[in-house]
């Protein structure tokens, strides 16, 4: 296999759901093997809530749970099954900072010092 930039896409949308669920990549056969096809069955099985996001994150909170959802929204197309749907890194890191944004976080953009 060859290794490419869609091929680090792949595996930083699995570092984004091992952050949002708090699990390990590798899951046991009978929940599908690994944390992509086991986040996608639950989803088609569940809703988003509750089981999957991870419990050790303050969940009742209503901005943190929307952060937490359009990440994985993000996570779900950087493991999307056909390399040319993955986004780039720069869509990536867009996609981040608008949905940490949106959310009323930290606006991360840079920043000028006019001295």
């Amino acid at each position: 296999m060859k290794v490419t930039e869609k091929c680090d896409i792949y595996s930083y949308g699995v570092v984004l759901l091992e952050l949002l669920t708090g699990k390990t990549p590798v899951q046991a056969l009978d929940q599908g093997g690994d944390l992509v096809t086991w986040v996608r069955n639950y989803i088609q099985k569940h809703t988003l809530l509750p089981g999957l996001l991870d419990p050790r994150v303050n969940l009742e909170e209503e901005t943190t749970v929307s952060h937490m959802i359009s990440v994985l929204k993000i996570a779900l197309h950087c493991t999307s099954m056909s390399p040319s749907e993955r986004p780039t890194m720069r869509e990536v890191v867009l996609l981040l900072l608008e949905s940490n944004e949106r959310e009323g976080h930290l606006n991360l953009s840079p920043t000028h010092d006019t001295n």
